[in-house]
């Protein structure tokens, strides 16, 4: 008996061995998979390898590398263009700003050297805002999947709006403009605006349902909504003395101004806030808050977009199915544009997202609590489309310059509408 139960506990342990054995050499097997991806931005890369070691468990048969790293944003897009060009050297994943996507589309770079999104995405492209594809789509088809909704709100300072009874939220433009002149009058400007680019008054153009290409691509500009907004920044700057005009716009001097409280508002993107103001301005945290935008007129929108980046994968990959795999569970489930909201503060395009606790009932400390996802998810459904154009990039150079012109009093706002429409008119002939 006893016999018999030795020989039966060999066989059992030279069971566990072989099995053992099997498993290492089946680890030994793995086959090793590096994923890369170019972005300008610290954050993509932080949230891209949070989920990447999580979507990695659904693939034990490799073992992966994750080289996703930040290139200034002066330098990306030339070397991803350069290494398209050259046919080597591009990573699997390129985040393209929404404002250098016109470069993919020149020459049809996009058609040439990266993925058509289009069948990938399929129907899941109804569960997101449209106003987000439309800025990566070329000649019908999509090249990009977007970082974030970009929606834009007022940010102030509740404390000095409080001091001098200025009530919130404002509603209209209108009643902006005098709670800017009460706030002036005690030494405060209610914002800052640029007076040698274009994000103010990008943002305020097409929050009035203004555009300067249409879904075609044509040039339409030259339209009577241009020539108001950039009235109302020009006078509110020259006339009223409301906007702090700066040309030092997202530098030294504008978060000087915020800590001096000499400008106590604006109007940005979601990702401007954890980008730029609590970094920035940290010892004024519980101080701000935000809110809508005002709109134009009773009933009209009330927010506005500025900035976003799309993911697209590169000809180069070869790799393209697993890529696109990782890619749609970072960005295009529900759980993960939550945890984007929570881990980064990008609100989430993702429709179904909207209203997830997740977003809408986290509270800010540094908005004194409130909550910050919920003003945001308000007026969401709001959101205007920016269309591109291969002219996009010079469209905005040209009409930096000519509203420089109007801030300084050498054009009349429209001249420098006027003028900027016929001079990429003349570009996009050649």
């Amino acid at each position: 008996m006893f016999k018999g139960y030795f020989r039966f506990l060999v066989a059992i342990i030279c069971i566990m061995v072989i099995l053992g054995l099997a498993m290492v050499v089946q680890a030994q097997k793995k086959e090793k998979m590096t994923i890369t991806m170019w972005t300008h931005d610290y954050l993509y890369v932080q949230f891209f390898k949070a989920r990447g070691a999580e979507w990695a468990q659904e693939y034990p048969q490799y073992e992966f590398k994750f080289d996703f790293i930040q290139i200034p944003y002066a330098e990306v897009f030339t070397k991803t263009l350069t290494a398209l060009a050259a046919g080597v050297g591009a990573p699997d994943l390129i985040g393209i700003e929404i404002s250098q996507f016109s470069r993919f589309m020149k020459g049809d770079i996009a058609e040439k050297c990266l993925v058509d999104l289009t069948p990938l995405v399929g129907a899941d492209r109804e569960k997101f805002i449209e106003a987000r594809w439309a800025p990566y789509s070329h000649k019908g088809k999509l090249y990009g999947v977007e970082s974030a909704l970009c929606p834009v709100a007022l940010y102030y300072r509740n404390d000095i709006f409080q001091k001098f009874g200025i009530k919130t939220p404002i509603a209209l433009w209108s009643e902006f403009v005098e709670a800017g002149k009460k706030l002036a009058a005690q030494g405060h400007y209610i914002m800052a605006t640029s007076n040698t680019n274009d994000p103010t008054f990008m943002i305020l153009f097409q929050q009035r349902g203004g555009n300067v290409f249409d879904k075609d691509g044509n040039l339409v500009l030259d339209d009577p909504r241009a020539v108001e907004v950039l009235d109302f920044l020009v006078d509110g700057a020259n006339k009223l003395k409301i906007f702090w005009s700066t040309s030092e716009f997202y530098s030294a001097p504008h978060f000087a101004a915020y800590k001096q409280d000499k400008v106590i508002g604006d109007i940005m993107p979601d990702w401007w806030s954890v980008y730029f103001l609590k970094p920035q301005v940290p010892e004024q945290s519980g101080k701000w808050r935000v809110q809508f935008l005002p709109a134009w007129e009773k009933g009209g929108p009330r927010t506005s977009s500025w900035g976003g980046t799309g993911f697209a994968i590169t000809k180069q990959s070869k790799k393209v199915d697993l890529v696109w795999d990782l890619l749609k569970y970072t960005y295009m489930t529900k759980e993960n544009q939550v945890k984007r909201f929570q881990e980064i503060n990008y609100f989430p395009h993702m429709i179904e997202a909207f209203d997830d606790p997740g977003v809408v009932d986290v509270p800010d400390p540094y908005y004194g609590g409130q909550k910050f996802g919920a003003v945001l998810a308000s007026v969401a459904k709001e959101m205007p489309v920016q269309y591109q154009s291969p002219y996009w990039s010079e469209a905005m150079t040209i009409m930096s310059k000519h509203a420089s012109l109007a801030f300084t009093g050498k054009k009349t706002s429209a001249e420098a509408i006027k003028d900027a429409a016929t001079e990429i008119a003349k570009l996009m002939k050649k």
